[in-house]
């Protein structure tokens, strides 16, 4: 599996994006948090059985790492920053300068 880039809509502040991974249907809850000047994540499986909530866009950590649920066994999301500043997200940032992909492990060695 190549890595795949959520398609954020840039400084949207609040919205469900769908986004097949592999034979999984994912949706994502994104928001704008403007008491801590971030993005979050709820992550839902078709049925809307989380798979992690509240995930906050952070630059190099592995983003929901800390939820239990089975597909960040096989999977890791990280958030780029493409401009190479090593800057977190701002409000408009999402889907332009930072991009969050999702790869498979197995990619990853």
């Amino acid at each position: 599996m190549a890595s795949i880039s959520l398609p954020f809509l840039v400084s949207e502040t609040n919205y469900r994006l769908a986004c097949p991974v592999e034979d999984i249907q994912l949706y994502f809850d994104v928001r704008w948090n403007s008491r801590d000047l971030a993005w979050y994540l709820d992550i839902y499986e078709s049925d809307d059985t989380p798979v992690a909530i509240n995930v906050k866009v952070v630059l190099g950590t592995q983003l929901g790492n800390l939820s239990k649920h089975e597909f960040f066994s096989t999977h890791k999301m990280l958030a780029i920053d493409t401009s190479g500043e090593g800057r977190d997200a701002g409000f408009d940032d999402l889907g332009s300068r930072i991009l969050v992909v999702i790869q498979h492990v197995s990619d990853l060695v």
